[in-house]
């Protein structure tokens, strides 16, 4: 009779066993090394401020690969050169800090101590090579022209400039 329970008992511990893998929920959020309300940061180089970027939120993300920021909220970058002073502002933007390349999202909108207006709904913009893309409707004006498109490809002082389908006017000088 022993040697019945024991079989019993040892059935029931071999037969209750599973297998079955344990099913385990794994959260990939990502979470900044800071986050910043209300800021501005200013970007120097010897010694003369080139730039700044303010806004109402900052996430910091220089602890992922991509190495990127994230700006919420009235974002408004500001680079400043010899002669020109240029204002791009959004509601969104991302910073790729080791493409030194920028996103803008959200009321585009780019304007120069000279007097002109830029607005879109996206906006790239390469830092180091100071280019500006979007493949969005965008809307130039300056002293003499309005230009409306679905494509821009220009260097940031919009001297070199290329569009898709154009509308608007536009004054050509012969030199």
């Amino acid at each position: 009779m022993r040697v019945s329970y024991l079989l019993v008992f040892f059935f029931t511990v071999i037969f209750s066993c599973t297998t079955e893998l344990a099913e385990t929920t794994y959260s990939n959020k990502k979470i900044p090394v800071s986050i910043a309300k209300n800021f501005t940061m200013i970007y120097t180089d010897s010694m003369l401020t080139k730039s700044f970027v303010s806004g109402k939120i900052h996430y910091d993300f220089t602890n992922d690969l991509l190495n990127y920021s994230e700006f919420y909220e009235d974002v408004e970058l500001v680079i400043y050169d010899e002669n020109k002073t240029s204002t791009i502002s959004s509601q969104y933007a991302i910073v790729y800090n080791s493409f030194r390349f920028m996103e803008f999202n959200n009321n585009v909108k780019i304007t120069t101590s000279d007097g002109e207006v830029l607005t879109t709904d996206k906006l790239y913009y390469d830092t180091e090579n100071e280019w500006l893309f979007t493949e969005n409707n965008f809307e130039y004006i300056d002293k003499t022209n309005k230009i409306i498109a679905n494509r821009l490809d220009s260097n940031r002082d919009f001297t070199d400039l290329v569009t898709g389908n154009l509308t608007g006017s536009i004054n050509i000088t012969e030199e």
